[in-house]
């Protein structure tokens, strides 16, 4: 859940892997009962993937999508970790 968050939010914005939770659970999928571990972990994959941002975004833009330059994708995920943090208070 924490990883298809995060690529969410690279591939389409932020609000989409913030959203993602939330639209999983009403899909029907279960979740870690504690929202702090859930939290934990959509953070955690979000910093892990700060390290990979070139190496992600290559691929995507090699299939067509152009506009997803590193810098469009660092912007997106310093926005959604940064929105994950704003939750922990």
């Amino acid at each position: 859940m924490a990883h298809c968050s995060t690529i969410l939010a690279l591939l389409h914005g932020p609000a989409w892997g913030l959203r993602f939770t939330e639209a999983y659970e009403e899909a029907g999928g279960v979740l870690a009962t504690a929202a702090s571990e859930r939290l934990y972990w959509r953070v955690r994959d979000g910093l892990a993937c700060s390290e990979e941002v070139q190496q992600v975004s290559q691929p995507w833009r090699e299939a067509g999508r152009t506009e997803l330059t590193r810098r469009v994708v660092e912007e997106r995920l310093d926005t959604y970790v940064t929105a994950l943090m704003t939750a922990l208070g």
